[in-house]
């Protein structure tokens, strides 16, 4: 996700309102995901407090929930799934939702997606428990100036990253590497046999060993507004934030499959506050604050409305980056699950891969 807040910002930011006594609303979300002016907004309307507290992957999420209260969590699709086995979140009260509603406020592209997530072996329904806030999907963002790079990526897909004359970038997230080497050989992101996750593991290595290669999160932000990189695994909405300030980068979604997701709004069992929370995702959800928040974070509004405005009207904010903002699931596309024993082999192996 876009993590550009200087670590001193939010340092002083907590400081401040620990020093004030405790947030009447405490969120638990991705960096940069909100709109400060939202956040104003919100605490002046109401007369609170907020805290936000970010985090940079979904499973640092999940441990830091088991040890702070929150009010409010934004966890991505298989997070959700994972935070209900463990009884972490409750089941949310659509009447008490009125900015949205859950069978004709969503694009018809992300009900597909969310409908394909509960077609499959999957004991839960992600409406039941989180409210749509942003979406996407994973690709790769590159210097489209350098000859023969485009071609290259349409030929290669994820063996993109194979390339040892490349300067390439793979987003340090266990998930996401294995994503693009399960799907480069072939095999489900979402695979329980160990050969294929061992194959992928071997695969990673053989990319780590190589020249020119580098583990990296939201520096890649910084880095390819200069080309720094040739290739960089990223996301559709970080593609966007880099593309508003570079005009010469590109971004490219392999066609043997990526991944798709869905980021919601959740409730945690221990809320403090749950009244207020509902209020949150209303005000946040709302059309005007959903299109403010979109152009903010730069990321898919889960908003029917805002989303086809975006894509639609000519005068929109992300009118001449639509292809690149617009997402859908195709054929060979994924989302991921909750995958207990996938996920443990997975996180032993990203540790042996980056100690190599």
């Amino acid at each position: 996700m876009k993590k550009n807040i200087s670590i001193l910002v939010v340092f002083l930011l907590t400081l401040s309102l620990t020093a004030c006594g405790e947030a009447d609303l405490k969120i638990l979300i991705p960096t940069e995901y909100l709109a400060e002016e939202l956040v104003a907004d919100f605490q002046k309307m109401h007369k609170i407090k907020i805290k936000t507290v970010p985090f940079v992957s979904n499973e640092a999420a999940i441990t830091k929930l088991k040890m702070e209260k929150f009010d409010l969590i934004v966890p991505s699709d298989y997070a959700v799934e994972q935070l209900v086995a463990e009884d972490l979140i409750i089941p949310l009260d659509w009447d008490n939702i009125t900015s949205v509603n859950k069978e004709t406020s969503f694009p018809e592209s992300l009900i597909q997606i969310i409908d394909s997530y509960e077609s499959s072996e999957v004991n839960i329904k992600l409406l039941d428990y989180m409210v749509p806030y942003f979406w996407g999907n994973l690709g790769i963002v590159y210097d489209s100036t350098k000859p023969g790079l485009k071609e290259a990526l349409e030929n290669e897909q994820w063996g993109i990253f194979t390339d040892a004359s490349l300067e390439r970038v793979i987003y340090d997230s266990s998930r996401d590497a294995f994503f693009m080497a399960l799907r480069q050989l072939g095999y489900s992101a979402n695979t329980k046999n160990i050969s294929e996750l061992t194959a992928a593991e071997q695969y990673l290595n053989q990319i780590a060993d190589t020249p020119k290669v580098y583990f990296l999160t939201d520096e890649i932000l910084d880095d390819m507004q200069t080309l720094r990189y040739d290739v960089a695994l990223t996301y559709n909405g970080d593609a966007v934030y880099l593309m508003e300030r570079q005009p010469k980068v590109g971004y490219y979604v392999p066609t043997n499959g990526t991944n798709v997701f869905v980021d919601g709004l959740s409730i945690p069992k221990n809320s403090r506050n749950i009244d207020l929370a509902y209020k949150f995702i209303n005000f946040v959800l709302e059309y005007d604050n959903a299109v403010i928040n979109t152009i903010d974070v730069t990321y898919v509004s889960a908003i029917k409305e805002v989303y086809e405005h975006m894509l639609n009207d000519t005068d929109s904010h992300f009118y001449k980056l639509r292809d690149v903002y617009r997402v859908e699931m195709r054929e060979n596309d994924e989302i991921f699950h909750f995958v207990p024993e996938a996920k443990r082999f997975m996180d032993d192996a990203w540790t042996r891969i980056r100690t190599r």
